[in-house]
């Protein structure tokens, strides 16, 4: 009974730091709100590509850089809930500054705001890394596989709800004349920190489950070991790992097709709120779908699903021409994607992974993954030679690889890793 308790109360603090995180981000999208402010503040593509290299979709390159030292820190440990928290404190108050230093330095010093809104963006992503292990680790004990697509499926759909709210908000604010910039976005950074904020009161009122865990740390050295291992030795999830960076390629092209809307098609101010309530949308009706295969039918084929999403972004910004309507399919298909990556790239890498050893593999998943974070400043450098669509079809070159490449993944709870 106790543990029922203890699942039922854990679901319910994780649903809701998920719906208030995912409304929270959706505020300051990385696809859209991000690029369009960036845009204001210089016409540089590169500084817009290395924006997005930097957070990402909350996970960018600076995240990468804790995770394995993360992992084996707390490898041997039981009670990682103290280090999450600290974690998220930080990510936190960097939305608050960020709302800040908006409102200050925006319009009279738009070159020192870049670097800050990099350098905040970057505090944001380093912390997430630092997060990233004992949350997975966390939830991972506390929500049996089972339920885990429910658990996150959950999470996108409802948060997506809210999210699509935020984007109608967004598109209010930043179309309201009588709220000049820099105060529309301020305003938009701060609504990002209060929801953030409000999300990490929940989160911290997890229950940690205690699970064994190896009796002491390895030496770093030897831990670097141990992870060249399991790459050897399972190559289900080393296959994951080339799915994941073949398809991440769809970021060459992500921050860039607001950019595009603006500079090539002309669409209004305006419409990045609409793409952002979009894909929001997107990602709401895409979450029921990806949590029932989740659970009922596994998660690789949520892997190979979202690998042709990803393929299928590129070709609708390329044929919609200057069809609004059909522009807008893109940033549809960007929230599909997203909670297909969010559902089924967490519950396969967790599924696969054994109990003892979920932080390695959380760990090795998120630092060998890290040339998908390169690829939107790769795409940046490329805007400013190539036009906006041959980067489209570059991007879709290198994801059709990924999505042949996902034929070789087997099913984890068929191998019965679990």
């Amino acid at each position: 009974m106790k543990n029922d308790k203890n699942l039922k109360w854990n679901f319910f603090v994780g649903l809701m730091h998920g719906i208030l995180f995912n409304g929270g981000v959706a505020f300051s999208s990385t696809t859209t709100v991000i690029p369009a402010f960036l845009n204001t503040l210089t016409p540089s593509s590169i500084i817009i590509g290395f924006s997005y290299m930097i957070m990402g979709k909350g996970r960018g390159i600076l995240g990468v850089i804790p995770q394995l030292f993360v992992a084996n820190k707390i490898e041997a440990v039981k009670h990682k809930k103290p280090l999450l928290i600290k974690a998220i404190t930080v990510r936190a108050i960097s939305w608050g500054l960020l709302a800040l230093s908006t409102l200050l330095f925006a319009k009279t010093h738009p070159t020192l705001m870049v670097w800050i809104l990099i350098s905040l963006l970057g505090l944001f992503t380093f912390m997430g890394g630092v997060a990233a292990i004992p949350f997975s680790d966390i939830f991972g004990k506390a929500i049996p596989s089972e339920l885990r697509g429910r658990f996150f499926g959950l999470r996108g759909l409802l948060g997506g709800i809210l999210a699509i709210i935020a984007g109608l908000i967004v598109k209010s604010i930043l179309q309201n004349k009588n709220l000049h910039f820099p105060h529309n976005y301020a305003l938009i950074f701060f609504l990002s920190f209060v929801f953030v904020s409000a999300s990490y009161v929940f989160l911290s009122m997890v229950r940690e489950p205690e699970e064994e865990v190896h009796k002491d740390t390895l030496p770093f050295r030897q831990f670097i070991k141990k992870a060249i291992s399991i790459l050897k030795n399972d190559k289900n999830f080393t296959n994951f790992l080339i799915v994941q960076i073949l398809v991440g390629a769809s970021s060459l092209s992500l921050p860039f097709y607001v950019i595009y809307a603006k500079r090539v098609l002309h669409f209004s101010k305006g419409a990045v709120g609409i793409f952002l309530t979009v894909q929001m949308f997107g990602s709401v009706v895409s979450n029921l779908l990806w949590a029932y295969l989740s659970d009922y039918k596994g998660n690789k084929i949520v892997v190979q699903l979202t690998a042709i999403t990803a393929l299928a972004i590129p070709l609708v910004a390329i044929f919609s021409g200057n069809n609004f309507l059909l522009f807008s399919v893109t940033f549809a298909l960007i929230g599909v994607m997203f909670s297909g990556m969010s559902v089924g790239y967490q519950n396969f890498m967790l599924n696969q992974a054994l109990p003892k050893e979920r932080p390695t593999y959380i760990g090795l998943n998120g630092t060998l993954t890290f040339p998908v974070l390169t690829y939107s400043l790769i795409g940046g450098f490329l805007a400013r030679f190539l036009s906006y669509n041959t980067i489209f079809y570059i991007t879709a070159s290198v994801v059709l690889v990924g999505v042949i490449y996902s034929l070789t993944l087997k099913e984890p709870r068929k191998l019965r890793r679990i």
